[in-house]
């Protein structure tokens, strides 16, 4: 339940769509208490998020802001998985992992924007082209030692330098 202490992370936007989505259109969908036993509906609500155009927004709302989220659920997580991922979130990035989320996504946001005005030369897209068509997808990563862990947080904020 929500206090009127509970303040959201500034960094993370509350979700936003233009168009209606599941948990706007049938919110008792999404209603989930600690220890409830409703299975079925629970996992119609998280089938409802896979196909949410938000669902990534939304989640990394949820995470950010424990305190706002401790029922429902939230991009398809109930309240014992979002503890979980934040546990994992941490370990990888530190106590103040949200903000570091939230310096990446507006680097992202900055980087977008500028592309848009200096698109990629001819040159440039063929060679990314090539790349994709020899190499394939990128392939996944193993998991981060705390070494590695603490190099690629000081990488990010480099980067964000």
């Amino acid at each position: 339940m929500r206090r009127l202490t509970d303040t959201p992370e500034p960094g993370i936007p509350f979700p936003y769509s233009p168009t209606p989505t599941a948990c706007r259109t049938t919110p008792q969908l999404f209603a989930y208490d600690i220890g409830d036993s409703d299975q079925a509906r629970a996992d119609q609500a998280k089938l409802a998020c896979t196909a949410c155009p938000i669902a990534t927004a939304c989640l990394k709302w949820a995470l950010a802001n424990p305190a706002l989220t401790t029922e429902g659920i939230w991009a398809g997580t109930i309240p014992r998985q979002r503890k979980v991922l934040r546990r994992r979130l941490a370990d990888r990035l530190g106590k103040d992992w949200a903000a570091v989320v939230a310096d990446h996504d507006q680097r992202l946001r900055e980087q977008r924007e500028a592309a848009r005005h200096t698109p990629l030369t001819v040159g440039q897209a063929h060679l990314v082209r090539m790349d994709r068509e020899l190499n394939g997808p990128m392939p996944r990563r193993r998991a981060t030692t705390p070494v590695q862990q603490r190099r690629n947080r000081a990488r990010l904020l480099a980067g964000a330098a």
